[in-house]
C-alpha cells in the first residue's frame, strides 16, 4: 500500500499496487528460471584463439566446428556447438574448447590440429576417455 499526501489539495490518496508492480525487478513465481531445451550439452569453441599471434596457423574455428559436428555424428547428437569469445584458457598454438555433456561431464581441451578432433568427439560422447596432458 502506498500513501501520498497532496498539501495543495489537503487530501490523502491511498493506493494498493499489484505484487508484480512492486517486485518488477524479479521473476514472477509462475515463470520457471530454467527452461527445457532440446540439447543435451554444449560445446564452446573460442574464436579469439584463432586470431592471436600465438594461435594455430592452419586451424580455424569454423573448420574446427564443422569437423567436430561431423565427428559427433552430424545432426544426430544433441550437443550445441557454439563459437564464443575468449574462454581464458589461451593455449599456445591451439584453439580452446570447453564442453559439458552428460557422458563426459565438464571437459576443457586444447585442439592443435584437425586430426585431434575425432579423439575429442569420442571423449565427449563417452566412447573413449579424453587424454589428459599436464604441462
Amino acid at each position: 500500500m502506498v500513501e501520498g499526501l497532496y498539501p495543495e489539495q489537503g487530501t490523502v490518496v491511498v493506493a494498493t499496487l499489484r505484487p508484480e508492480v512492486l517486485d518488477a525487478g524479479s521473476v514472477a513465481e509462475e515463470e520457471p528460471v530454467l527452461v527445457p531445451t532440446r540439447y543435451a550439452g554444449a560445446v564452446l569453441v573460442c574464436e579469439k584463439c584463432e586470431r592471436r599471434d600465438k594461435g594455430p596457423k592452419k586451424l580455424t574455428t569454423k573448420a574446427l566446428r564443422a569437423e567436430l559436428r561431423q565427428s559427433l555424428g552430424g545432426g544426430r547428437t544433441r550437443l550445441r556447438i557454439v563459437q564464443t569469445s575468449c574462454l581464458g584458457l589461451c593455449p599456445k598454438k591451439a584453439i580452446a574448447v570447453a564442453a559439458v555433456t552428460p557422458q563426459a561431464g565438464s571437459v576443457l581441451a586444447a585442439v592443435r590440429r584437425k586430426r585431434d578432433v575425432p579423439a575429442l568427439a569420442a571423449g565427449l560422447l563417452g566412447t573413449a576417455a579424453p587424454t589428459i596432458q599436464h604441462g
